[in-house]
């Protein structure tokens, strides 16, 4: 695109660079923030765009000091209050962060995504209770519900009783469907008969779940029939009251197919490893670690190493002699879930496969950005939700040396342990 013109239509020029940004051309979009910034320093609508620019380039700390000026401009705009809330979080400042998202929703309490984004951050500071309570005005919960409503299904009205028929509706990425399906089993202990309604790859995975008594199409083409309600998969836990004491957190609550292929006994230590997640958030930028970038974990010796990447970066192993490619054999998550529970060690970035290990009981290591999701909170190596995970956090955002180093050592301390298996039996469920 040929640099911005000296003479533009303002309010035409901030639509175009809102465009810009919404198609990729992030580049394109910053150049004409500034020059809106410039044409117009007075409106604070020209540093919120730049603000924008920049966070989508990572720039998270030139974010902030766009999103500043514009507040000086503007002391009441609530959406630049959030849009600073998330800037701050990603530069690492998470108690400004909390700050300013708890003074947008003073502001304006309706504004959309600003009470999920201040759930997150009580739910990575581990206010659960709390977290979960503002987490449940997510406006794609609302949307689902809704369109369950047109199809003559009712949101649940929180009863529990025998013969109760629920419809638990699966929302967002598998990883979080397979962090959530734990909070079934306590419906059905309490004997409520819960189906859940998932996209078709995660059906059979998903039927394994304790607790899961059928599963249905997740948006069916006729109005489903036979339930008392329906309710979201992420809703459960504050309709269950979960906080950090009651959180339940089994040791193995998934229990998956038997595998399409047998892996071979050799007395190496089998180490399953997943570089990339889906392509289809923005996020993955920065939770994918180059594969190439790993070369010196596949250096470790007395491991046998299998590659349980699916569709995604695939490319990047061929003709790799270190690593097993077990992609050709995985449909579904169902089959994902066999693989890895035939893992004495999984090393994962923050996808599915992590949650998977984890519902499995199967050790895991997860290799996290220096700003990682709510769930994995700050700075801790372990973890509520998985008592078997381990986690690797950056030290310097974009950089994995650190991260890669110390898993080197760790892994070749384990490898060094020997015989096959050298990890501490699971602690029984609670």
């Amino acid at each position: 695109m040929s640099a911005a013109p000296k003479v533009i239509d303002y309010d035409a020029g901030l639509r175009l660079a809102s465009r810009l940004l919404s198609v990729g051309r992030v580049r394109d979009a910053q150049r004409w923030a500034d020059q809106l910034c410039r044409h117009r320093p007075d409106d604070p609508r020209a540093y919120n765009q730049a603000g924008l620019a920049r966070q989508r380039a990572n720039r998270p700390t030139k974010a902030v000091s766009h999103f500043r000026r514009a507040l000086l401009l503007q002391p009441d705009a609530a959406e630049v209050w959030a849009n600073l809330g998330n800037a701050l979080r990603h530069a690492a400042a998470y108690d400004a962060s909390f700050r300013c998202r708890r003074f947008t929703v003073f502001c304006q309490p309706d504004l959309p995504g600003a009470r999920m984004a201040l759930g997150h951050s009580l739910l990575a500071a581990g206010d659960y209770r709390a977290g979960f309570a503002e987490y449940e005005h997510r406006p794609h919960r609302l949307e689902a519900l809704a369109r369950y409503a047109a199809l003559g299904v009712a949101a649940w009205d929180g009863r529990t009783s025998d013969r109760r028929r629920l419809l638990v509706v699966a929302e967002q990425g598998a990883g979080d469907i397979v962090q959530f399906l734990r909070f079934v089993r306590p419906l059905a202990d309490r004997g409520v008969a819960v189906t859940v309604a998932c996209t078709e790859p995660m059906e059979r995975l998903v039927r394994s779940t304790p607790g899961v008594a059928a599963t249905a199409p997740k948006w069916p083409e006729d109005p489903p029939t036979g339930y008392d309600g329906v309710e979201m998969l992420m809703s459960l836990p504050a309709r269950l009251g979960v906080d950090l004491d009651n959180l339940p957190a089994p040791t193995r609550y998934l229990e998956p197919p038997p595998p399409r292929r047998r892996l071979a006994e050799d007395g190496d230590l089998r180490v399953g490893l997943c570089w990339s997640g889906s392509v289809r958030t923005a996020l993955n930028e920065f939770r994918r670690i180059p594969f190439d970038h790993l070369a010196p974990v596949l250096e470790v010796p007395r491991v046998r190493f299998y590659g349980l990447q699916i569709l995604v970066d695939r490319y990047a192993i061929a003709g790799e002699p270190r690593l097993i490619d077990l992609g050709p054999d995985i449909e579904d998550f169902a089959d994902t879930a066999a693989m890895v529970d035939q893992m004495d060690l999984v090393i994962t970035v923050d996808t599915s496969i992590a949650h998977i290990a984890g519902a499995l009981g199967r050790p895991v290591w997860t290799l996290l950005g220096r700003v990682a999701d709510w769930r994995w909170g700050y700075g801790d190596e372990s973890t509520p939700w998985y008592p078997g995970m381990r986690l690797y956090r950056q030290l310097r955002t974009g950089d994995w040396s650190d991260v890669v180093e110390r898993v080197v050592s760790d892994l070749r301390t384990v490898a060094d342990a020997g015989p096959r298996r050298p990890f501490a039996s699971p602690n029984p469920s609670r």
